[in-house]
């Protein structure tokens, strides 16, 4: 196995080797924080940034190795065996990273409106809880208790519509969690077969 003189190196290297260390590093990473953040809603809160950082470094990361694995192939001469499938395995895992991005990203948009929700909700039940009742008959009332109970009511229509809005908005973050964690699943399970296929085809080659 020779590569040719055109191929893409960096000192005297061929930038693909590198350049795949940061996809199989960063996502990964990605990954497990991913999980993380999803199964545990107050660690979303904080660590989100660093999550979400090393998510776009390693999704950006894919189509540059791409390229540059792909220039390396066409360079090579006398291709070992598995190493055609393993460039369609490379080739194959932007839509799983892109996936995973957008699970990620929607997590921490719904999540943010659920925790503003929440907050916002038990302010409203305190609110209403501690309104005063009116007490000046209103027109078409006929007495004080009549009114009282009209005007009891309110409060509790009040937080009902809090405490359903912040219910809908925790459902919704916990489906986007189990897509986040399917995604995460699913993207470092293709980096591993991409890895394996591309260890076992230099192997071959080089045993060859």
């Amino acid at each position: 196995m020779t590569l040719a003189d055109n191929s893409f190196t960096i000192n005297g290297l061929p930038l693909h080797p590198l350049l795949v260390h940061a996809v199989v590093v960063l996502l990964p990473l990605a990954a497990v924080g991913s999980i993380i953040i999803a199964v545990v809603p107050k660690w979303r809160r904080r660590y989100w940034l660093p999550v979400l950082v090393l998510a776009v470094l390693g999704i950006g990361a894919v189509p540059i190795t791409q390229q540059a694995g792909e220039a390396l192939y066409n360079t090579i001469k006398g291709s070992p065996p598995g190493l055609a499938h393993h460039r369609d395995l490379g080739n194959a895992l932007l839509p799983y990273a892109i996936a995973f991005g957008v699970m990620l990203l929607l997590l921490l948009v719904v999540g943010r409106i659920a925790d503003r929700e929440r907050a916002t909700g038990g302010v409203r039940a305190r609110v209403a809880s501690a309104a005063p009742r009116q007490q000046p008959v209103a027109p078409g009332v006929h007495s004080l208790e009549e009114l009282d109970e009209e005007t009891a009511a309110t409060p509790g229509l009040v937080e009902e519509d809090g405490q359903s809005s912040s219910r809908f908005w925790g459902v919704i973050t916990v489906i986007v969690a189990i897509a986040v964690i399917a995604s995460a699943v699913a993207v470092s399970y293709e980096i591993f077969l991409i890895g394996d296929s591309g260890a076992s085809a230099v192997w071959k080659g080089v045993g060859g």
